[in-house]
């Protein structure tokens, strides 16, 4: 008989104490139940999955009511295959908002879930159970998906680095769709490497994901290869308007940190700054989860049963035109090729902050599609072009509520993408901890 490995055990009870501690506060986890790693004998990992992709012997709710008591899942998504492979335990389902339409966290059916370090503020989302759980220490690491920025939005809100590979680089099998041409899954974590880690060990090709990639180079071998001699540069225009003071002032910081390990700083304003203001990559989602969603939404029983939130934001889809469709595709792919034309110039890197606020309250978060556009204003855009980006801390605002910067890299680049980002770790050296949060003591 194989002896479970101690590292395993300690790791998996940390992790299901801090769950059973700290859920009833935060709402992260719709379902706890811990699957046991397969080689006993080998350490292990917990990790939380978001309830939109396949844990075998799971149900997947997709963070709605008429899924609720779902049957079992019989397969695992390509991306928790891969992981067992690596001896993970999944420790259970994080929360989301239903059907990953949404940046706030709301969910009508489970109950929103609340943000660690002020739970009277949203945490973003809709990976917003991954974010949370993360933050507060219930696991380092996570599993969430993104379409309009569904990773990189709540890690910003909550404090944690949230990553967003380029399309088709990890494979989709087994997850909801959202946009056909815009989703992805990402890790977050609690720091830059174990976010390397696990993007390592979910990349790679899939025959069955007709949008999958050929599997890229690994990024822990060159993670603490630093900045030196890379050309960053920091996005102006749209990309830089309106911002809270505080997150103006710290994106500054961060790029005179950059600046001091030798990274070349520069400026530059996209040449389609107008056409991005108009959200094109809003629409063109909206009427991609319209379609999605269709069959729901023509049975009265089901779209009665889907949040009233959500609902709206499917109607809306619904109200998008053929031609304004055609539009906003036009308008991606000039955007694409104004990136292309910046990259190809000697661009590195593109600086921003992931969301011009920190988390909003609740109170005033009511109208999902309103709170949707403004935390969400900066990754919409950048991600419907499918180039890698990220969320890394930098640190908090007077109220106490985390900041997030954001880089974005050429396709397929995530190996400096995340240079990068840990270099941004490295050099703010973060050490706050949020109000509700796994003490030492507790593991």
């Amino acid at each position: 008989m194989t002896r479970q490995h101690p590292a395993q055990r300690q790791a998996v009870e940390a992790a299901t104490r801090a769950i059973g501690q700290l859920n009833p506060r935060l709402n992260a986890v719709i379902h706890t139940e811990t699957q046991a790693a397969p080689d006993p004998g080998r350490p292990t990992l917990p990790l939380l999955v978001k309830d939109c992709m396949h844990v075998r012997g799971l149900p997947t709710t997709y963070g709605s009511e008429i899924f609720f008591g779902n049957t079992v899942a019989s397969e695992d998504a390509t991306v928790v295959a891969r992981l067992r492979s690596q001896n993970v335990t999944i420790v259970g389902k994080a929360s989301l908002t239903e059907f990953c339409f949404g940046a706030t966290g709301q969910n009508e059916y489970f109950g929103n879930c609340k943000n660690p370090w002020n739970t009277d503020r949203i945490t973003g989302g809709s990976s917003s159970g991954s974010a949370a759980a993360v933050a507060s220490g219930m696991v380092r690491m996570a599993l969430g998906t993104d379409t309009g920025g569904s990773v990189r939005v709540p890690a910003a809100l909550c404090g944690i680095v949230g990553l967003r590979p380029t399309v088709g680089r990890v494979p989709n099998t087994g997850c909801l769709e959202v946009s056909t041409i815009s989703d992805t899954i990402g890790p977050l974590a609690a720091t830059v490497e174990e976010a390397s880690w696990l993007f390592d060990a979910i990349q790679g090709y899939d025959a069955a994901d007709p949008l999958s990639v050929a599997t890229g180079p690994g990024t822990l071998a060159t993670l603490e290869d630093g900045v030196e001699g890379l050309t960053i540069a920091r996005l102006g225009g749209f990309f830089a308007e309106n911002l809270d003071p505080a997150i103006e002032g710290r994106i500054a910081e961060v790029a005179t940190l950059l600046e001091s390990q030798r990274a070349r700083l520069t400026d530059t304003l996209p040449d389609n700054d107008t056409a991005i203001r108009e959200h094109h990559a809003f629409r063109f989602i909206l009427a991609d989860v319209a379609d999605a969603r269709k069959a729901l939404m023509a049975d009265p029983s089901q779209r009665s049963r889907i949040g009233a939130e959500v609902r709206r934001r499917i109607e809306l889809g619904q109200q998008v035109s053929g031609t304004e469709y055609a539009s906003s595709i036009r308008s991606l792919l000039a955007l694409k090729q104004w990136l292309r034309d910046v990259f190809a110039a000697g661009v590195d890197l593109l600086l921003l902050p992931t969301t011009p606020v920190t988390a909003p309250l609740w109170r005033d978060s009511m109208d999902m599609v309103e709170t949707t556009r403004l935390v969400a204003r900066f990754t919409y855009d950048l991600g419907a072009t499918g180039v890698p980006s990220i969320s890394v801390p930098m640190g908090l605002d007077a109220q106490g509520m985390p900041m997030g910067a954001m880089l974005a890299a050429p396709w397929g680049n995530e190996a400096v993408l995340l240079r990068a980002a840990r270099a941004i770790e490295r050099g703010l050296s973060l050490t706050a901890k949020p109000l509700v949060y796994a003490e030492p003591e507790m593991y």
